[in-house]
């Protein structure tokens, strides 16, 4: 006699599945191993010496993904071409959260240019600030200009090199903010002992500090489970007065905010209410970053935050 099979266990199992897999897929960081089909067909791609991109889109919007060895497509910029000065992209929002420690002020650097989208909302929310940015890539400053309307002009100036070799060379420049979407340290295959790559994070911090204004900052956008994020917080925390951090829902990235100036929690919930009565950086509610927002201890010190 055949035995019968109870369907409704293997159904339960399989729901189950089911959901786990879609809340997988929402909690997944911007380097996630999923195709990114969404993003539309491919409009571009090229390999540079330092990477392969990839443009994706469709009539109203595109995206730039930079895609790994393995075949994975990390997405670093987006632009809605309707609004071309709106923010799509979560981390970049995460990153202009240094607004609670001082607005942008007269002349800002952005390291890291991807699709621009940093720069654009700066342009379109703050144009009287005088921005610069420091790409290493050619080819991203190319695609940046052909793909997402980004290019060198008005108060916009690009400069086309390594970010090691752009702050000594710079040094008697003054920002009232750097925002930083690239690494804090030389690349492993550069520097392969990790103490030293930790004291050259320091060093380099130490120069990008000597470039900001008395009440600069400096916003960093981390990834929260490198293995090399520790020892950046740590640096940070040992090289400014003032390190404070919040993580990115969704997305696997940590904006972290190092300041010249002492700040506490209340005062940024304070201003953070303010700005949110303004509205002067649309797109951006400042009240639940100031909310979340948790400062990083010097790796000696072991009270709570």
């Amino acid at each position: 006699m055949r035995k019968q099979v109870d369907l409704v266990p293997l159904v339960i199992r399989v729901s189950l599945l089911v959901a786990a897999l879609a809340l997988l897929v929402g909690v997944l960081p911007r380097t996630s191993h999923i195709p990114r089909t969404a993003y539309g067909p491919i409009l571009h791609e090229e390999v540079s010496e330092f990477s392969q991109i990839r443009v994706r889109g469709t009539d109203t919007r595109r995206s730039l993904l930079f895609v790994t060895e393995s075949g994975t497509e990390q997405l670093q910029s987006s632009i809605d071409l309707t609004r071309p000065g709106e923010l799509q992209v979560a981390y970049a929002r995460a990153l202009f959260a240094s607004v609670l420690f001082g607005h942008p002020g007269k002349r800002v650097l952005v390291v890291g240019l991807g699709g621009g989208g940093m720069v654009r909302y700066l342009a379109t929310h703050s144009p009287d600030t005088e921005i610069e940015v420091v790409e290493i890539d050619p080819a991203v400053v190319r695609i940046a200009a052909d793909w997402f309307e980004t290019r060198e002009e008005g108060k916009v100036r690009i400069h086309t090199e390594d970010a090691f070799t752009f702050f000594p060379r710079d040094s008697t420049s003054r920002y009232d903010a750097i925002y930083f979407d690239a690494f804090l340290r030389p690349d492993t295959d550069r520097d392969p002992d990790g103490s030293i790559a930790r004291m050259k994070s320091v060093a380099f911090l130490e120069t990008i500090r000597a470039t900001l204004t008395p009440r600069g900052i400096l916003a960093v956008n981390l990834v929260r489970y490198r293995e090399t994020t520790p020892g950046d917080l740590s640096a940070l925390s040992r090289v400014f007065p003032s390190v404070f951090a919040w993580e990115v829902a969704g997305t696997g990235n940590l904006a972290t905010f190092a300041s010249q100036q002492v700040h506490s929690p209340v005062d940024l919930r304070d201003t953070a209410l303010s700005l949110d009565e303004t509205g002067s950086f649309p797109g951006i509610r400042f009240a639940p970053i100031a909310r979340e927002m948790r400062r990083v201890r010097p790796a000696t010190d072991s009270t709570p935050p």
